[in-house]
C-alpha cells in the first residue's frame, strides 16, 4: 500500500476529512491535496506532521526498506531546512550531542 493510501485509510478510521487533516497537521489544504494525489513527494517533516495528526509513527508511512533510515532522514531534513537559523552555540551543542557529549541542550 502506498503512503497516501495509508493516509486515506487512517482518515477514514479517524473519521476526518482532508480539511480537518489540514488543520490538525498544520499543512495548507492545497498542499495536502497535492501530496495525497501524488503530484508532489512530501518532505520528511510533512510526513511527520501527518503522522502526528493521525496518531501513528512516521515509520508506518515508509516502505519496509526505508525504515532503517527514518531517524537520520528526519534529522538531516530538519538541519538542512533550519541549520542557518542556529546560533554558533546551538550548533556546537548539537555537534556535542551527536558525538555523545553533553546532553544539556
Amino acid at each position: 500500500m502506498k503512503w497516501n493510501e495509508k493516509v486515506y485509510s487512517l482518515m477514514k478510521k479517524e473519521r476526518i476529512n482532508q480539511k480537518q487533516l489540514s488543520k490538525l497537521s498544520g499543512i495548507a489544504e492545497s498542499s495536502l491535496s497535492r501530496y495525497l494525489k501524488g503530484d508532489i513527494i512530501p518532505r520528511m517533516d510533512i510526513i511527520v506532521n501527518i503522522a502526528n495528526a493521525l496518531h501513528v509513527e512516521t515509520s508506518y508511512f515508509l516502505e519496509e526498506n526505508d525504515r532503517g533510515q527514518t531517524a537520520y532522514n528526519a534529522i538531516a531534513t530538519a538541519i538542512a531546512r533550519k541549520g542557518t537559523e542556529l546560533t554558533p552555540e546551538e550548533k556546537n551543542k548539537l555537534i556535542a550531542l551527536l558525538l555523545g557529549g553533553s546532553k544539556d541542550v
